[in-house]
């Protein structure tokens, strides 16, 4: 990735970083390492576009599908966290950062396993179906997912956690999710649902 960087590929280097960051997630189930990222945030600084009219670059900007939350990777998911909290505290809008992760029937969270891949991928279209459209979902690591709940209460973060599970729960089923909410905008509170 450095290389295609070094080598003003911008657009290739980005697809590298993308798919790298799948395998790690969907092969590893883990986030990947510092050195990756960084090199992700310098990729950013590198990007020099040509001149363009303001309506142009926000026709590319332009989403072409807004069903469901607003997915994206970590790296977006933290840049969008840093811009809310700094919108929220001028505003004194509130927002909520909810960590939800997959547990075994005895509250433990699932390390791994083919069960946690399937759990995994039903966690996810619970997420997308309980989520509104103006919040933001990122997967942290296999059986973790992490959602931005901006301009809503703490009762509505809880209607979002029982309509997840709503859609996560089959049958009698043991395992399910652990929801924690933090309010951003106020370090010192912290639900653990």
């Amino acid at each position: 990735m450095e290389a295609l960087i070094g080598m003003g590929r911008y657009e290739e280097a980005h697809q590298y970083y993308a798919d790298t960051v799948k395998i790690y997630l969907d092969q590893r189930g883990m986030r990947p390492f510092r050195k990756l990222i960084d090199s992700f945030r310098n990729l950013g600084n590198q990007f020099v576009h040509p001149r363009n009219s303001l309506e142009s670059i926000r026709s590319d900007m332009e989403e072409q599908q807004m069903n469901g939350p607003y997915v994206c990777s970590y790296p977006v998911f933290r840049g969008i966290y840093r811009a809310l909290k700094r919108m929220s505290m001028s505003s004194g809008h509130t927002v909520y950062l909810m960590l939800c992760t997959i547990v075994d029937s005895k509250g433990n969270p699932m390390q791994e396993g083919k069960k946690l891949d399937e759990l995994d991928e039903r966690l996810t279209e619970s997420i997308r179906k309980a989520v509104c459209g103006s919040d933001v979902v990122s997967r942290y690591g296999k059986g973790q997912y992490l959602i931005l709940l901006a301009n809503i209460e703490l009762e509505e973060c809880c209607a979002t956690e029982k309509k997840i599970s709503g859609y996560f729960r089959i049958g009698r089923q043991r395992t399910g999710v652990k929801y924690q909410i933090i309010n951003i905008t106020q370090n010192n509170e912290n639900q653990s649902l």
